[in-house]
């Protein structure tokens, strides 16, 4: 079976194992983390049937043009709606896809500066909202002072982040 690493990396960070959805999987393709053969492969995995499933799956060549909207028609099929950017199945996805970024970037040996580039990068991936500025300062080449993460407001953001979403990340 195929999983791409981003997909590995959700999962690893999601607690209790909790599933993969569709919601995650439309996310994570907008935002670039997904391909065309990782959709296509956990569609299959997941025994998902229908006839946009099928079509979806059965995608190759020039076929794989009509990848989004084949896409779009299997998640409807399968959950009766999309998620929408701005909705609440939508942030829930985002929401599960930065913070399983922040806490991969936190488990690795980084310093400061690393990290908040890491997380500098996150924001501008993901789409996020405006409550991850001010977790790290952006260094610059006219600055003396070095990109830098502000470890209080981090941890801060991820106990409230927490507290939301209910034991989502440890403190």
């Amino acid at each position: 079976m195929h999983i791409s690493n981003w997909m590995a990396l959700l999962q690893r960070q999601s607690q209790a194992n909790e599933p993969i959805t569709w919601n995650e999987m439309v996310v994570g393709y907008d935002f670039g983390l997904l391909k065309q053969l990782d959709i296509q492969a956990w569609v299959s995995s997941h025994g998902f049937h229908g006839e946009a499933c099928g079509r979806l799956v059965g995608l190759e060549g020039e076929g794989l043009e009509r990848f989004e909207e084949t896409f779009w028609e299997a998640c409807r099929e399968c959950t009766g709606k999309l998620p929408r950017p701005g909705g609440t199945r939508w942030s829930a996805a985002q929401d599960r896809w930065r913070l399983a970024l922040i806490q991969d970037a936190l488990q690795a040996d980084l310093t400061s500066e690393a990290l908040a580039i890491i997380l500098e990068s996150i924001w501008e991936r993901v789409g996020c909202p405006e409550d991850m500025v001010g977790l790290w300062h952006a260094g610059a080449p006219w600055e003396k002072r070095k990109a830098s993460v502000d470890y209080g407001a981090l941890h801060d953001f991820l106990r409230k982040r927490q507290k939301d979403d209910g034991d989502l990340v440890p403190a």
